[in-house]
């Protein structure tokens, strides 16, 4: 009922899980315990529901955040002087290397109540991740640049659902803000083809939501995130 998560296993150097069913909060609290045993930390998922909230608890799992889900139409976005001046390069048209010091910090990561993960161990997990996201689709990988500059990285990849707007990243000390990161990169897929993108972000992320919600996004029933941590 709990499978191992590649990804964060290998980045933070502990066997971390994610539960995978849903039925495991059912459980006896022996036979979850004895589930939880083999890990560092655990992940799980549920509707944002409070009565959810219960079960969830009783397994020793608190809750660290909420992500708001969004669909944004991207072939009627229009441009504005401030963008205008921003240049787009994708991963197929030159070589994008993202490093960990390059990044901005990320404030609002629920990764942050996992005991010993900070700021930096975070843009490690998120320069990794984006080197995936380049290798595995670049043309869906954009830099987008002032002059010669790079400002940020915005990283999608392709889903059965359609464009996962995946990862967004602030170069640290740019010159732009992330609002002008994401509206060039929104551009830049819609004026590749692309009709619709949706993805997920932390309801904590202010900024994010105001970004999305002036280029017309639509919001879509949230997610809650637990952890549990040895």
């Amino acid at each position: 009922m709990i499978r191992r998560h590649d990804f964060n296993s290998e980045w933070c150097g502990q066997e971390v899980g994610i539960v995978a069913e849903d039925a495991f909060f059912d459980l006896a609290a022996s036979e979850r315990d004895e589930q939880l045993a083999p890990w560092a930390w655990v992940e799980a998922r549920s509707g944002a529901a409070p009565q959810e909230a219960a079960r969830r608890a009783a397994a020793g799992f608190f809750q660290v955040d909420v992500q708001v889900r969004f669909r944004i139409g991207l072939a009627r976005l229009e441009s504005s002087p401030s963008v205008d001046r921003l240049d787009v390069v994708s991963a197929e048209e030159a070589e994008l290397h993202v490093a960990p010091d390059e990044l901005a910090d990320f404030a609002h990561e629920r990764f942050l109540a996992v005991p010993g993960i900070d700021a930096a161990a975070l843009n490690r997990r998120y320069a990794r991740w984006g080197a995936d996201l380049i290798a595995s689709d670049p043309a869906l990988a954009l830099e987008v640049r002032l002059g010669d500059v790079p400002q940020g990285w915005f990283l999608s990849r392709r889903t059965s659902a359609g464009l996962e707007l995946t990862l967004a990243m602030l170069r640290r000390g740019a010159e732009i803000t992330g609002h002008h990161l994401y509206h060039k990169a929104l551009l830049a897929y819609g004026a590749r083809g692309e009709r619709v993108g949706a993805a997920a972000f932390s309801v904590t992320n202010t900024a994010v939501h105001n970004v999305y919600a002036s280029l017309g996004a639509r919001f879509l029933e949230p997610e809650a995130c637990w952890l549990w941590h040895a």
